[in-house]
């Protein structure tokens, strides 16, 4: 994957940005049982990664937040890897 170093960030943003969706849409756009198990499933797709490809996800995702200039998505953004069950503590 060095040859396309964009690559993992514009995956993440992808991933991040369904969530982001799942999370917040309401039920008037998606039921909550099946956002609820999108968010469960992307958790679960995400925890097969190996520790150290997890770290890499975390340190991705700290990047993006940083240059998250919403506040509450970059919240949303920096708790993401916790959220997830990537990383064991929130950083910060």
């Amino acid at each position: 994957m060095s040859e396309h170093p964009q690559l993992v960030t514009q995956l993440l943003r992808a991933v991040v940005a369904y969530t982001w969706f799942f999370e917040t849409c309401d039920e008037t756009v998606l039921d909550d049982d099946t956002a609820l198990k999108q968010l469960e499933y992307a958790g679960y797709l995400l925890n097969q990664l190996s520790d150290a490809d997890k770290q890499r996800i975390a340190d991705e995702l700290a990047a993006l937040a940083a240059g998250e200039t919403d506040p509450a998505y970059r919240e949303f953004v920096e708790t993401f890897a916790f959220a997830m069950g990537l990383v064991e503590q929130e950083d910060g």
